[in-house]
């Protein structure tokens, strides 16, 4: 009888030990599931802007302007102009098909841009809103190319606020939980530096990207 209780006690014990180890694997295995989908969201926004500037420029690339995309691009001539053209991944256009979405679900617009002229409307931007920190910390280091081949005038992040990148074509900026960072330049170089866009990105889901081209 004592070693049947004995036994009896010994499995209660195993039994709670092996618990405990499933519990820390499952807290284990959703930190990694999370972490595993942060970043798959991060790769496919990426390769969404890239898809969105790779058919922009092959669609203007013997139009003389990008008047088409203003500031209020989502109006009816920008967005069929947009869905009829495919310029951007069908799965972006959200429900009612009225706007972009990347991953995160923050809006993704296409603007007419300064280029390094300084003549509007010569250039366009993709400006991506609401994004959390690490994804506006890998979006901003990402390496949009930094030749003249790529067309990349200058990358921009802000928390929330709206950028314009052109007054700092040559050199790049850092600012107050802001920064710009353009091709051979001066100040900020691409790919913007890991510190600079920790500065700029902040705690949170209102990042602002802004990654202007020629």
């Amino acid at each position: 009888m004592i070693r049947s209780n004995n036994e009896a006690g010994r499995s209660m014990i195993e039994m709670l030990g092996v618990l405990a180890i499933i519990g820390v694997l499952s807290v284990g295995g959703i930190a990694g599931y999370s972490k595993a989908m942060t970043q798959y969201k991060i790769n496919k926004t990426a390769d969404q802007v890239t898809q969105i500037v790779g058919n922009v420029r092959t669609l203007f690339a013997s139009r003389p302007d990008y008047t088409v995309f203003s500031n209020e691009y989502m109006q009816t001539g920008a967005r069929q102009v947009i869905q009829k053209a495919h310029l951007a991944p069908e799965e972006m256009w959200n429900s009612d098909r009225t706007k972009l979405e990347h991953p995160f679900g923050g809006e993704v617009t296409i603007n007419y841009a300064y280029d390094r002229k300084g003549n509007y409307t010569k250039a366009f931007g993709i400006q991506l809103r609401d994004l959390p920190e690490e994804a506006c910390m890998a979006l901003a280091t990402y390496d949009w190319g930094s030749g003249s081949s790529s067309g990349l005038l200058a990358i921009g992040v802000n928390n929330g606020s709206p950028i314009m990148l052109h007054d700092s074509y040559s050199t790049g900026s850092i600012g107050t939980n802001a920064a710009v960072a353009v091709p051979n330049g001066t100040n900020v170089s691409v790919p913007m530096p890991v510190n600079v866009a920790a500065n700029a990105c902040q705690e949170g889901d209102s990042n602002l990207v802004v990654i202007n081209f020629q």
